[in-house]
């Protein structure tokens, strides 16, 4: 099952022409985060019967031009491979547990030319343009604090955390 969110950003025409950004979750509080964060719409994966499916609908059959993966889990991996379109690539952010595996047919990603990008880690560039974004203060950073709380807490703000009913909560000593 689904257990956080991915981006599916479908076909452009021209570079300088804004895109659509979709966003399946199944937390309707981070969907809304989301769309606040400039998300065109969010679905609720538990909604939706075929994801991809509903990508191809979206994009007149085929498919997003990026698709980023964010949950960690193998079968969301999958399922983002098939929502990408001939050319299109999929970002694959989400650390999987160890030792899992996905299967990916071989045909479209030769025919198709896909492009799947494992993502680990950041560099001192990225941390720095991270931290800009922030100071600039045009983006709703504060809706990505869904709590605040006091340490002794943090046992069961995991729990929260792994059940998805918190989105990032800052702890206080």
């Amino acid at each position: 099952p689904l257990r956080s969110s991915f981006f599916s950003l479908p076909s452009r025409q021209h570079a300088n022409t804004p895109c659509e950004i979709f966003l399946f979750g199944g937390s309707p509080t981070r969907l809304r985060v989301g769309e606040a964060f400039g998300a065109s719409q969010g679905f609720n994966h538990r909604q939706v019967a075929d994801v991809p499916g509903l990508v191809k609908s979206l994009t007149e059959g085929w498919g997003a031009d990026v698709v980023i993966e964010a949950t960690g889990v193998p079968s969301v991996w999958e399922q983002a491979i098939a929502c990408v379109r001939p050319g299109g690539t999929v970002n694959l952010f989400g650390g999987c547990p160890r030792d899992t595996t996905i299967t990916v047919s071989t045909e479209p990603l030769h025919y198709s030319e896909l492009t799947l990008k494992g993502v680990f880690h950041s560099t001192p560039r990225h941390v720095r343009d991270a931290l800009a974004m922030l100071a600039a203060g045009d983006r709703p950073f504060e809706k990505l604090i869904s709590d605040e709380r006091p340490l002794k807490d943090l046992q069961q703000t995991f729990y929260d955390m792994r059940d998805r009913t918190v989105i990032k909560v800052a702890m206080r000593p």
